[in-house]
């Protein structure tokens, strides 16, 4: 039996792991193959010229809507909707059946008998969340390196690296959220709509606040703003977002431990 929380929960991962990895890597490698016809056709980018502001702003990422370049082309693709959206499936799904998961399946007192602290049990459970996530990423990573080095694309391993860092951020914080409302709830229904729902509302503040200008002032405390509004593809790891982004996580984080700890969970098992 284990003795620790985290082997067993990575344990319980492994299967669904193996299946998004290979999800992952084919998309890329999908995305990828495509590239070089779409570099070799500059109209495209006249073509998003007459594109709506409003469907720039949800699928530019960063900088200015650019197929032909490889940045661009990547922004567009994958960064702006597809790698964020993918990680917060798994990041969401993670946190919500952590706890109230667990006490749903009647499987928290199980968990509970552990010679362990409610906050530790969440502390694992959360540890197990970052494990997953970063672990695809790397997948995602390691299929992206491959293939623009193996077709020639114009983009730095470096800045594809801080891309899939901010990525990874964003979708910990919306986990740890997930993580927090089922701690504090019991419900897992409870957890995937208030992390969803907030995750949903800050994309779209994010992508309509150039278009509003009501939406400015909220548009400076959206997680998809520190994602994406240093265009990490195009310039690299900038500090500011990214530390913005951790104390998001660790907010979240903090909150779920909060919570954990003062929910009497063992009476509701």
């Amino acid at each position: 039996m284990f003795r620790s929380v985290l082997p067993k929960t990575l344990r319980d991962l492994r299967r669904g792991f193996l299946y998004w990895s290979l999800g992952i890597t084919a998309l890329v490698a999908l995305h990828i193959g495509v590239y070089p016809s779409v570099r070799d056709n500059p109209a495209l980018n006249e073509l998003a010229e007459s594109y709506p502001e409003a469907i720039k702003g949800f699928i530019g990422f960063g900088g200015e809507l650019d197929w032909v370049s490889a940045p661009g082309y990547l922004g567009a693709e994958l960064y702006s909707f597809v790698v964020p959206l993918l990680l917060l499936i798994v990041a969401i799904g993670a946190g919500s059946g952590a706890l109230a998961g667990e006490e749903e399946r009647g499987t928290l007192e199980l968990l509970l008998s552990l010679p362990v602290s409610r906050v530790r049990v969440a502390l694992e459970k959360l540890a197990a969340l970052v494990a997953e996530v970063v672990g695809l990423a790397l997948v995602l990573l390691a299929a992206l390196w491959i293939g623009v080095t193996a077709i020639d694309m114009n983009v730095s391993g470096a800045h594809l690296a801080a891309a899939t860092l901010s990525a990874v951020l964003l979708a910990i914080g919306f986990g740890a959220i997930a993580l927090a409302a089922g701690a504090a709830t019991g419900k897992r229904s409870i957890a995937i709509a208030v992390s969803s729902a907030g995750a949903v509302a800050a994309y779209v503040v994010n992508s309509l606040a150039p278009l509003v200008s009501e939406l400015e002032p909220v548009q400076r405390i959206s997680p998809f703003y520190f994602y994406s509004a240093s265009d990490p593809l195009r310039r690299g790891l900038d500090l500011v977002y990214v530390l913005a982004l951790v104390g998001i996580v660790v907010a979240a984080g903090i909150a779920a431990l909060v919570a954990a700890e003062r929910r009497d969970l063992a009476a509701q098992a």
